[in-house]
């Protein structure tokens, strides 16, 4: 049970102790597979009755009792002996929730009589005891909360979850109200709370004081609230106060979207809603002219769809987040809205503005950007509607002299007035934006997270202390030691400062200021380096796939795992395949002068490490890294490139799936690293090898500094110019020379070289060869579609179109069901595909789909040049899987990107003319076009 609500994929996220009786008997169904669901719940209450050994009294004394073995590291229960992992009185504030979730005011409770109904559960559970307040007392049961939340947020530095405990002062609630606040919001009401949020009309990354986010709540009519929360929230106590900050907690969390979860038997599934964005207000100032000239942003945490426009405005996205600079003139309550994604761009009416410099969200320095915050150290304006002037000239007169005056800009909006000022000494009550708050709390800003505490050593984050005053002594203390080193500030920022480049690695760290404690003091960080992680990774993950490329469970005789299959076919093995002189040739290579490679250490090849060091990763992760690093790369602004970086992050994900670093799934939104491994490539003498798989930084440099003792040749090549904004790896392969005649054309020095480095070396079968021989053909694809669900939950829809070979809208209800070939789009990394074939609706995936509407309208699109060995695919017709990868890994490179006859084009390199006319003849039924590349 502890296990369920602490665990690595609660890292960073608030947990409650908000568990049904079903829930627990589901948790523990894999335990009493022959007993029913009440001897299970039996079981579950007498654990609790009795509890451990050594406790005496009711089951509140038990708990206490549970609490004392709290360092207990193992327990013998009927001479079998188990380790403790957990705080072993979490069940016993699980039991004391249940009353609460199980007993409800129609039994004859109260709602809010927490004694009566915990006396009724234990009645109706054979519990023969009565217990009150002096039980909670005498028994200190406050301490299991209190020790709970040391536990999971210091002990466990929130790596399992973060448990809050609410203090409550009224002597009423001073113990029940802990137990209310862990259910008065239910998770199903939590997960229907972006659907609330929309429905009051709430905007994300917007502020909201406390009262008017209270006062929406209760004033709403909607059934999205549970009666017994809505009770709560009409008091004024302390219980009504932590409901609202747990709402709010949440509010803050909430990126937008609005999807809501529809059950369909054992099947949950995904109605799209809109997603709502805030515009925030920016503006240019001219001060030689006076002038001011007015613009927006749009920000959302989610990412942009590809096609997202308002109106005329298109490619909206440039980075962290923001859009580019939206040319729209000032509007109160300006919408901004795209029907066909679902996404509403909303400008909210406000009486009082505050902007700050741009450049603290990494934008242009020209701008002045809408924030939510008062700074106590940076400059900033305020824009207020004209009523609002004159008691913002009052609190401008508690400013130090120099430090406000009102602007009059040519420009300004017509009925607003503008204020500079800097150095707010106090704020001003009646306007709850302009609060100065006091309590401090540290971040730390700007770096690529691998977990909840844990940064890649690449790019150091910046401490940043929310609500500074700018003067604070800042230092890093290692964990378990006593030496205080001082951080230095960020020139451009007052509340930044900067971590020393030579932080250690893998050791905890806490950051401080020097005479002050408040949040953030007691969680302790980590930095992480990629070096040594790929050899690591094995392919126990790796999910097995078919010949068509599908997942599967059960255990076939002939299966794909990564880039390698299993049990190949006589065809591709080296003593039986008729390719086998592409890949090793009798030509011998003549041995040459070895050279030293060198490893620019890029950001494609900073982002493969990245990968390394996850191992497994979602599609969201791996995109928020993508463009971490690009920004890195490509900091210019987006704004005056026409790159798409929506469209640039699925493309590299794609492709570093096909040049066999990764196994992606578009459906799972899974991304699970290879082990790294060394397979024979195409050459023309000798033998050359490719290293596929994760790999870091340290592991090709041992590669380059090894070599040379077996006599071997490393070559590390970029990828073509035209790919370099995909952030892919360099390429590296590895050349042997013969010695004797006894080494077998260096191939000797390899196995020892491969065998030194512990990576593994292919060397009894060409993968390239046995990806294509073990890939299915179209026909027998086609023979396998399952029909699916036809309702579209209302997702964004789009029909390929065989002549332009792309997926173009479809906003009309109506469309061809006797064939279509259909992408329906939830949001930027979940998608489905589905083949409308007769009127009947079949799942498929999505490159064997393009290909089948290509069949069914007799059009060939592949161009092959057999003097040059290159093979041109249009840019819109990516290949199935297996097919990708048998071709892509011939030489390690993705396709170089070509316009041909005004086409764009994937060029592939080392293609040799009789795999790739059995590859797309008899596997796609495709023709090759013969044309010189």
């Amino acid at each position: 049970m502890s296990e369920y609500f602490f665990n690595p994929s609660n890292a960073g996220k608030d947990v409650y102790l908000y568990l049904t009786k079903n829930d627990i008997i589901g948790l523990a169904r894999h335990c009493f597979e022959q007993s029913s669901d009440e001897e299970i719940w039996n079981d579950f209450v007498n654990k609790v009755r009795f509890g451990f050994s050594g406790g005496n009294g009711n089951v509140i004394a038990k708990a206490r009792n549970a609490y004392e073995k709290r360092n207990l590291q193992s327990v013998v229960i009927n001479e079998v002996k188990y380790e403790i992992k957990y705080p072993p009185y979490i069940t016993y504030l699980v039991f004391l929730v249940l009353p609460l979730i199980e007993i409800n005011h129609d039994q004859g409770q109260r709602t809010n009589n927490y004694y009566s109904r915990l006396n009724y559960f234990l009645e109706i559970n054979k519990i023969n005891q009565k217990i009150g307040t002096v039980d909670f007392g005498s028994n200190q049961i406050n301490l299991l909360w209190e020790h709970l939340e040391h536990w999971a947020n210091v002990k466990n530095n929130g790596d399992l979850g973060l448990f809050n405990v609410i203090p409550f002062t009224n002597a009423n609630w001073v113990y029940v109200g802990k137990v209310f606040s862990q259910c008065v919001l239910p998770p199903k009401f939590l997960n229907r709370l972006p659907k609330l949020f929309e429905s009051l009309g709430l905007v994300p990354n917007t502020f909201y004081e406390d009262g008017f986010l209270k006062y929406k709540i209760k004033n709403s009519r909607t059934d999205l609230i549970p009666k017994s929360t809505l009770d709560h929230l009409k008091k004024e106590d302390e219980l009504s106060n932590s409901i609202i900050q747990t709402i709010q907690r949440q509010y803050k969390k909430w990126t937008g979207e609005t999807h809501e979860e529809i059950e369909e038997g054992t099947t949950l599934r995904q109605r799209r809603n809109y997603t709502v964005a805030p515009l925030f207000l920016q503006f240019k100032v001219n001060t030689n002219d006076e002038e001011i000239k007015f613009s927006y942003r749009m920000y959302s945490s989610n990412d942009y769809p590809e096609d997202l426009k308002f109106g005329e405005h298109e490619n909206l996205y440039e980075i962290n987040g923001w859009s580019k600079t939206l040319p729209v003139e000032f509007k109160e309550n300006l919408e901004l809205k795209d029907n066909f994604n679902k996404w509403i761009a909303k400008f909210s009416n406000r009486d009082v503005r505050l902007f700050i410099s741009a450049g603290t969200f990494q934008l242009s320095n020209d701008y002045w950007i809408e924030t939510s915050v008062l700074s106590k150290t940076e400059r900033m304006y305020l824009m207020c509607k004209n009523e609002k002037q004159e008691i913002i000239k009052e609190w401008g007169s508690t400013f130090v002299n120099g430090d406000f005056k009102q602007e009059d800009f040519e420009g300004l909006p017509e009925n607003y007035s503008l204020f500079w000022f800097r150095n707010p000494t106090q704020g001003l009550s009646e306007i709850p934006l302009l609060t100065l708050y006091t309590e401090k709390r540290i971040e730390l800003i700007g770096g690529l997270k691998v977990n909840f505490r844990t940064y890649v050593n690449d790019y150091l984050p910046e401490v940043e202390i929310v609500n500074a005053d700018g003067n604070e002594k800042v230092y890093l203390q290692y964990k378990e030691t006593h030496e205080k080193i001082f951080l230095s500030k960020k020139q451009s920022l007052n509340n930044r400062w900067l971590l020393p480049e030579k932080t250690l690695i893998d050791t905890d760290f806490y950051i401080k200021v020097e005479n002050e404690n408040f949040s953030g003091n007691e969680l302790a960080y980590n930095l992480v380096s990629s070096d040594n992680t790929a050899i690591q990774v094995d392919d126990s993950k790796l999910p097995k796939r078919d010949s068509f490329g599908r997942n599967i469970t059960t255990n076939l005789g002939q299966y794909c795992i990564g880039s390698n299959i299993v049990n190949p076919d006589k065809s591709s093995q080296r003593y039986f395949c008729h390719l086998s002189s592409m890949f090793i040739s009798t030509k011998k290579e003549v041995a040459a002068n070895i050279s030293s490679a060198t490893l620019n250490n890029h950001t494609g090849n900073k982002l493969c490490n990245f990968l390394s060091i996850k191992a497994k990763l979602s599609t969201e992760e791996f995109f928020k890294a993508f463009e971490f690093y690009y920004s890195k790369e490509f900091p210019e602004q987006q704004l005056n490139s026409n790159f798409n970086l929506t469209r640039l992050k699925r493309a590299s994900l794609n492709y570093y799936d096909f040049i066999g670093i990764l196994d992606y799934d578009y459906e799972t939104k899974n991304v699970i690293l290879s082990p790294p491994q060394f397979i024979f490539i195409p050459t023309t003498r000798g033998r050359k090898v490719l290293l596929i798989g994760a790999r870091d930084s340290a592991l090709v440099e041992t590669i380059v500094n090894t070599a040379p003792k077996h006599n071997l040749q490393v070559e590390i090549t970029r990828q073509f110019v035209s790919n370099e904004r995909l952030l892919l790896p360099d390429v590296v392969t590895v050349r042997a020379f013969e010695q004797t005649s006894t080494d077998n054309y260096g191939e000797n020095c390899l196995k020892a070289f491969a065998d030194e480095l512990r990576v593994k070396f292919s060397n009894d079968y060409f993968p390239q060869v046995a990806l294509q021989d073990f890939s299915a053909n179209i026909v027998d694809y086609e023979r396998t579609l399952q029909q699916t669900n036809e309702n579209d939950y209302d997702w964004a829809r789009y029909i390929f179109n065989p002549e332009t070979l792309i997926f173009e809208k479809s906003e009309t209800p109506i469309f061809d069901k006797s064939f279509s070939l259909i992408k329906y789009k939830l949001n930027e990394y979940t998608h489905q595909f589905k083949l409308w074939k007769d009127n009947k609706s079949y799942q498929i995936d999505m490159n064997w789909g393009r290909f089948i509407a290509l069949k069914h309208c007799n059009k060939n699109v592949i161009l092959f040049d057999s003097t040059s060995k290159k093979v041109a695919i249009p840019i819109e017709m990516p290949l199935p899987r297996l097919m990708s990868e048998a071709i892509m890994l011939l030489s390690g490179l993705a396709p170089d990107f070509k316009v041909i006859d005004g086409k764009k084009y994937r060029v592939y390199e080392n293609v040799i003319g009789i795999f790739t006319q059995n590859l797309f003849r008899l596997k796609l039924g495709q023709t090759p076009i013969d044309k010189t590349l």
